[in-house]
Formats: structure tokens, C-alpha cells, sequence
């Protein structure tokens, strides 16, 4: 679509939308999301194309968040690829640490910091899924993200028992560089084709 169209989408409908009914568990806009990737999930598994075995989900920021939720939430993912994720560590701020995006407690929204939303943000904080998830990962970042903390990235890398591979281009911010797809690339082949 053309670019007017993405910012009548961001400055309306989507405006702040990662705040979205925080104050209702069942409402907040992240659970659609979170079962929209499950449902994306069902469609492959229609797909004839598809082995129904090798799959993998894999993303950066945003994604990379939805990557941690979605190998938790559905066993049918085997193995994931998770670059410096965001949704992370939410209440960070509320114990002297940086939370991870959307930032959602830090000190410029502190009137944002009730009860309901604080106890709602648990149940859609990435690194609350990554202490389920049980098949392999790879995960990657750098240590300049400002979008993304190191704190708030540590938090769910940190309670992953499955097997898992951390790869750090420590003055990236937040993006990937091409060592850091190489890399992930070539750790993708070895889960599903056994290459070196």
C-alpha cells in the first residue's frame, strides 16, 4: 500500500497500540496477535508444500518476541531464531532496571503503573514463555540497543533450559548484520539438514 495509507493506519486505528486494554487480561491487543501467530501456524500445517515436520519460526524485535511466544505456546515449532527481542522483562522499571519495549512502566508513563496492568503485563512478557519453550534456539543482539536492553533481552535468554546459542555483535544496536545472518543462516541448515 502506498505510504499515506500505513500513516493514516499509525496515527488512528494502530496509535499506541501496544497499550491497548492492558487493564483487561482477555482484551489487551496483544492477544490476538499472540493467537493470530498460532493460527498462522494452522494455515501452514494446510499447505501441501509443507513437510509437516521442519518448522521453524524466527524474527527481530517485535518478532523476536512473537518467536519466544510462539515456539512456547505450539509444539508443532522445533526450532526458532529469535534477533534482539522485544516484549521483554515489562515490569523491569519497576525494579530499577530497563524494561524491555514497549516500555509500557518506565518513568515517562509512571500514571500508567496500576495494578491491573502491572499483574495483565505478566501474562504477554516474552520472557514468561521462554521458561516453556523445549526445542532449540538461536538468539542474537548487540549491546547498543536502546529499543531493546541487554536486561530485558537476558531476562527470557536466561530461562530457556532447551538448547541454545547466543551470538552477540556487540556494537549493533537494534539491527543485524550480515555475520550475524550468516550465522543464524547457517545454525538454521544444521537443525534441519544436519550441514556444517
Amino acid at each position: 500500500m502506498p505510504d499515506e495509507n500505513y500513516d493514516i493506519l499509525k496515527n488512528g486505528a494502530l496509535y499506541n497500540y501496544q497499550f491497548v486494554n492492558l487493564d483487561n487480561r482477555d482484551q489487551y491487543y496483544y492477544k490476538r496477535v499472540f493467537m493470530g501467530c498460532i493460527r498462522a501456524i494452522d494455515y501452514l500445517f494446510t499447505r501441501p508444500e509443507f513437510d509437516g515436520e521442519r518448522l521453524m519460526v524466527s524474527g527481530g524485535s517485535q518478532g523476536g518476541g512473537l518467536s519466544i511466544v510462539t515456539t512456547a505456546l505450539d509444539p508443532r515449532v522445533k526450532y526458532f531464531v529469535c534477533f534482539y527481542p522485544a516484549l521483554c522483562d515489562h515490569m523491569g522499571y519497576l525494579y530499577d532496571r530497563a524494561g524491555g519495549w514497549p516500555h509500557m512502566f518506565d518513568r515517562t508513563r509512571a500514571y500508567f503503573r496500576t495494578a491491573e496492568r502491572i499483574l495483565n503485563s505478566r501474562y504477554y512478557d516474552a520472557a514468561n514463555f521462554a521458561r516453556l519453550i523445549r526445542v532449540p534456539g538461536f538468539f542474537s543482539w548487540g549491546y547498543n540497543d536502546l529499543s531493546c536492553p541487554i536486561t530485558s533481552m537476558y531476562s527470557a535468554y536466561n530461562v530457556v533450559t532447551a538448547p541454545k546459542e547466543l551470538v552477540l555483535e556487540l556494537r549493533n544496536g537494534h539491527r543485524r548484520s550480515e555475520r550475524q545472518n550468516r550465522l543464524a543462516d547457517a545454525w538454521m541448515l544444521r537443525q534441519f539438514f544436519g550441514e556444517k
